[in-house]
């Protein structure tokens, strides 16, 4: 499983990853993408970026 970020709505990302039925599971919201990428890349496995 990999997270991801969506444009979920004008001026929010929602963080989630996709299940293997295709369901949509959300992990949290945030109002850029430079934050929701961030937080994907740590939610991955990733180190965090000062």
């Amino acid at each position: 499983m990999n997270y991801v970020y969506i444009r979920s709505e004008p001026g929010l990302w929602t963080v989630g990853f996709y299940a293997p039925d295709g369901k949509w599971h959300s992990e949290s919201d945030h109002p850029s993408t430079e934050e929701a990428a961030a937080r994907v890349n740590y939610l991955n496995g990733g180190t965090p970026h000062d």
